[in-house]
């Protein structure tokens, strides 16, 4: 009876298997070669899927912003009782002071102007008022006059953030 051999006994099927195998091995690598850039984009549709993610992105984006767009209204919906408008009230004209678009030199004369502007606020009244008026007014550089009615004393400090005008001595 024949002895069954095995791969490893016979040298001459051992080499055609080795054979078969490096020209199955080469054979692979020629169909999977690297393919760089554009010609690889080109080779897997990445085109077609670079143009269909972008309209999917889009369309998305559109439905988000329509939606967003319909939420007043659905809240409006949705609201028991929903309240109208209110006309914003009319503002009454005041009556406003004319003041001066450039302020004189005399420094007692700006305080004058200074002054008829606190005749509201009283007697002790704070900066940030002052500043407040000075600038619906329109005058210019209120800090740096509020600074000089300070060193000149004719604005006194009166504790807690407060000031008056210094009595004029006539």
């Amino acid at each position: 009876m024949a002895k069954k051999t095995d791969w490893s006994d016979d040298p001459l099927d051992n080499q055609s298997f080795l054979c078969f195998h490096l020209k199955a091995v080469q054979r692979f690598n020629k169909q999977e070669e690297a393919m760089y850039g554009l010609a690889a984009i080109q080779q897997a549709n990445g085109w077609a899927m670079a143009a269909a993610g972008a309209c999917i992105v889009l369309s998305g984006l559109a439905v988000l912003s329509f939606l967003i767009s319909m939420l007043p209204r659905v809240t409006s919906l949705i609201e028991k009782d929903p309240k109208p408008e209110k006309p914003l009230p009319v503002a009454k004209p005041q009556a406003t002071k004319q003041t001066p678009e450039t302020l004189p030199e005399d420094l007692d004369a700006v305080a004058g102007i200074y002054q008829s502007l606190t005749e509201e606020m009283g007697d002790v009244f704070s900066l940030v008022d002052l500043h407040r008026k000075t600038k619906e007014m329109k005058l210019p550089h209120p800090h740096l006059s509020i600074n000089r009615f300070r060193e000149a004393g004719i604005l006194v400090p009166k504790g807690d953030g407060k000031f008056s005008w210094q009595p004029s001595s006539e």
